[in-house]
């Protein structure tokens, strides 16, 4: 498949197994791949990626479980309360955290960084 702005996305992404795979069609060696991408820290990139986007999941779990918990909160103690202002500003610093990584997360994958 030719790679170009619009198809890059059909692309599998985010495994050494797929790099491994193409440059072995370029006659590189999978162990000399394997060395290559473990020195240059394209592994430690890769597997932080998949941490981040796990991170992207927990905080979404988070805003979901303070979402619940605000109206008992808000019946029982008040909606001037401290218990229920700190989730207010929980929820709004969760939501901000969480979208700056959803932005990054859904960056184009057309990208030249150097």
């Amino acid at each position: 498949m030719k790679v170009n702005e619009k198809t890059i996305n059909n692309i599998k992404q985010n495994k050494i197994k797929y790099l491994v795979k193409d440059f072995k069609a370029l006659g590189i060696p999978e162990d000399t791949t394997r060395e290559i991408l473990l020195k240059r820290g394209i592994n430690k990139w890769l597997y932080n990626r998949m941490r981040f986007i796990n991170l992207k999941d927990e905080l979404k779990q988070g805003i979901r479980n303070t979402l619940s918990l605000m109206p008992l909160v808000k019946n029982v103690e008040g909606k001037g309360s401290k218990k229920y202002i700190g989730l207010v500003g929980e929820l709004k610093a969760t939501n901000y955290i969480r979208g700056q990584i959803r932005k990054i997360c859904h960056n184009s994958r057309w990208v030249f960084p150097e």
